[in-house]
């Protein structure tokens, strides 16, 4: 260590060391090598002299999260320093008289250097005192740049280290930037670096960033008093904090607010006056991430993005920059009146707990997306976001990789993947199936050709039996009947629907592939047309929006543009946009669709007032109630689940309650997750005029047994020895007599 070689060197050899940093001053070294006094001298001589001055680079500075229209969501601080560089004139004069008068009073009159203070440290390391002190404005300024732009904690500690070495490299960079800087830029680079406590769980840096926090002002409107603390604060920001110890901070105001009177800024009587004020304070929350108050009404949008620029290739770039230099501008997709109207929404129909009107303390989340696009508009879920009771920061709309859950089961509003794979066989709309209820099926094959097992299941209604139609089995949700549908058009055929949607499980994984050794590809399992695989609501709204769309998939976008605090344009992930499904059977579906909301388990909501489709979904355990529903120009996906333990508190009795009601048999779609859909579009951004859904590209075929909407007469009795009529195979509209016998059903 230099250190120990300057002790063993003993008094004399100090002495000659100062007589050679004199000469390091003035710039010409010619220092002889005797002994270890001449090798430290030379060394440090050397080291002086070759030292890479190069470029401060960019100090970090907050970045802003920004919503589609440019508004501010949320700030992200690189590292936990809040910095806001403001210019010189946009710092008050007063403040700039009191950081000089009590840091570095002679600071116009000397240059990089002031030997006085310089040989005054030196003699306190002769002294074997902490080398400290003698330092400039400008040498303050590099020493704390060191810090901010240090890689990592050891390069930021030997930055502030008291060592000599430490002190002859910022003479050297001192050099240089006063060479290349006025005075005044250096007072305001040294006010934009400085260090001001730590507040709100981030380090203030800059006087900017300090009038905000401590003041809620700007650095232009500090007062003297307000100035005096600042400038006060910045020999040792802990110990003078004006929050933490206010009876230190303010003799330590008073006593630069007495420096300044003895340098005559201001007279003795003005000191004693502002002297006899208290500190002042006005403190303000500022943003502190996706907590802070312009984020909140967006917080889980927030967490998202940030979440998803962590874990997205597509922008590790920009999440270098971020959390090194920041000082970058996030656009998003987030639009400010859909993301109102959905947070309201879930929050109205499914309050967060404790609330009488959910004493089941279900979740309600709900995604909107913009068909087309891509475009994610609004993420809303019916928790608060953070730490606390009753918070949450599981987003329950998104992928678990995104800080998400585990997913959420979807019930029937699965059946949009068999209702497309069918329609794209070009089976009608008036296609009949007789159905049974319970009903035990066999006959299902995956993607290889292999048989699954046996499939039990029960129509919601002991009534849902006989013959329906494709349309009226899916306006009415009928169950076998879909199971049944899934069996003709092929299970693996349904289940690659589902993924050309964009449609994967909630950690992301393939719907085709094994996830997990209990968790098989989704074409074993002929359960899922009633939504028996765990997905995000996101992953669903995406889905949706593609009908929406007229079979356009648009992959989900949260961000629109990243721009540096150059103007450059960084790298950001790219709308993948591909015909998932022939328009006209997209068309086709909206129009069966649109009969769940005139006819079928939502007609009750009496729509929106606009042309709209969608579809309900409810697990058969009343774990999971959902709907989804569209407009040629919006889309989106609610989902209500208890997030306890879906299972253990299924949404019956009590558990079924939201803010209009219970039904104690259980909670289904068009109950609380459809009068959120129906609220959240009366109040978000539609087509003005409302848009209408397209029929005339719907594939004629569709149309050859009707337009489905009634269903099949049921056959008349057989006159004795009369026999014939249906096929008998249960795919026909009902049998005919049989001997006399009436028809079975």
């Amino acid at each position: 260590m230099t250190r120990g070689l300057i002790g063993r060197a003993g008094i004399a050899g100090r002495v000659a060391l100062l007589a050679v940093v004199a000469g390091l001053l003035g710039g010409a070294l010619v220092v002889p090598a005797v002994g270890a006094v001449g090798i430290v001298t030379r060394n440090t001589a050397n080291k002086f002299n070759n030292m890479k001055t190069g470029v401060i680079h960019q100090l970090p500075v907050r970045s802003e999260i920004l919503d589609s229209k440019g508004r501010l969501l949320a700030y992200f601080y690189p590292r936990g320093i809040d910095r806001e560089p403001v210019s010189y004139n946009q710092i008050s004069p007063i403040m700039r008289k009191s950081i000089v008068a009590i840091e570095d009073s002679r600071f116009y009159q000397h240059g990089a250097i002031d030997v006085r203070g310089t040989v005054r440290a030196l003699v306190n390391d002769i002294q074997h005192k902490t080398v400290q002190g003698g330092s400039t404005l400008t040498q303050q300024y590099v020493k704390n740049a060191l810090i901010l732009t240090a890689p990592n904690a050891q390069q930021a500690q030997s930055a502030y280290a008291p060592t000599l070495t430490r002190k002859i490299k910022e003479l050297r960079l001192a050099i240089h930037v006063e060479k290349t800087l006025s005075k005044d830029q250096i007072v305001a680079g040294y006010l934009n670096a400085a260090f001001f406590g730590t507040f709100y769980g981030n380090q203030a840096v800059g006087v900017g960033a300090a009038a905000e926090r401590y003041f809620d002002t700007t650095a232009a409107k500090l007062t003297l008093p307000q100035a005096a603390l600042l400038a006060g604060m910045v020999e040792n920001p802990v110990r003078y904090d004006p929050v933490a110890h206010p009876g230190y901070a303010l003799s330590r105001r008073n006593m630069v607010l007495a420096r300044m009177a003895q340098l005559h800024i201001i007279t003795q009587a003005h000191a004693v006056a502002v002297g006899k004020k208290p500190l002042g304070l006005h403190l303000s929350p500022l943003q502190t991430g996706c907590t802070s108050g312009s984020a909140k009404s967006a917080a889980f949008f927030c967490d998202y993005v940030v979440s998803l620029m962590k874990q997205d290739n597509a922008f590790s770039q920009a999440w270098n920059v971020l959390n090194s230099s920041g000082g970058l501008k996030i656009y998003t997709t987030l639009s400010r009146q859909d993301e109102r109207a959905a947070k309201q929404a879930v929050n109205y129909m499914v309050p967060q707990p404790p609330n009488g009107a959910n004493p089941g303390a279900n979740a309600a989340s709900e995604v909107l997306m913009q068909p087309g696009s891509g475009r994610i508009l609004a993420i809303a879920n019916d928790r608060s976001y953070g730490t606390g009771k009753n918070q949450t920061t599981v987003n329950y709309a998104v992928n678990t990789p995104y800080d998400g859950g585990i997913g959420v089961q979807t019930g029937s509003s699965s059946k949009l993947f068999t209702l497309l794979t069918a329609l794209e066989q070009n089976v009608p709309f008036g296609f009949p199936q007789k159905v049974t209820t319970p009903a035990t099926l066999t006959g299902y094959t995956n993607c290889k050709g292999q048989p699954t097992g046996t499939y039990n299941l029960v129509n919601d209604s002991p009534s849902e039996k006989g013959a329906f139609t494709l349309y009226t089995a899916t306006t009415q949700s009928v169950n076998v009947y879909y199971a049944m549908l899934e069996r003709k058009v092929g299970l693996c055929n349904v289940v690659k629907t589902a993924d050309a949607l964009g449609v994967t499980r909630a950690d992301g994984k393939s719907l085709l592939k094994w996830d997990g050794p209990n968790s098989p590809p989704a074409d074993d399992l002929p359960a899922f047309t009633l939504g028996a695989v765990n997905v995000s609501p996101m992953s669903m709204a995406e889905a949706y929006a593609t009908v929406a769309a007229r079979g356009m998939s648009c992959t989900p976008i949260a961000v629109d543009k990243i721009v540096s605090s150059t103007g450059a344009k960084l790298p950001v992930q790219k709308p993948h946009c591909h015909q998932a499904i022939p328009a006209g059977v997209a068309d086709a579906a909206s129009y069966v669709l649109q009969g769940v909301l005139t006819s079928g388990t939502a007609a009750a909501l009496g729509g929106i007032g606009r042309p709209a489709a969608g579809k309900t979904g409810t697990s058969d355990s009343f774990d999971y109630a959902a709907f989804g529903g569209y407009t040629p120009d919006l889309a989106g996906y609610v989902s209500v689940f208890n997030p306890v333990d879906p299972v253990k508190f299924p949404m019956q009795g009590a558990g079924a309650c939201y803010r209009l009601g219970c039904d104690g048999a259980g909670m289904f779609g068009a109950d609380a997750p459809g009068h959120t859909w129906q609220m959240t579009f009366a109040h978000a951004v539609l087509a003005n005029p409302p848009q209408n859904f397209v029929a005339a590209d719907i594939p004629g075929v569709l149309w050859s047994m009707g337009n489905g909407q009634s269903n099949p007469a049921p056959p008349k009795k057989g006159k004795p020895g009369n026999g014939g009529g249906g096929n008998g195979n249960g795919n026909g509209p009902g049998g005919g007599g049989n001997g006399g016998k009436p028809p079975a059903h």
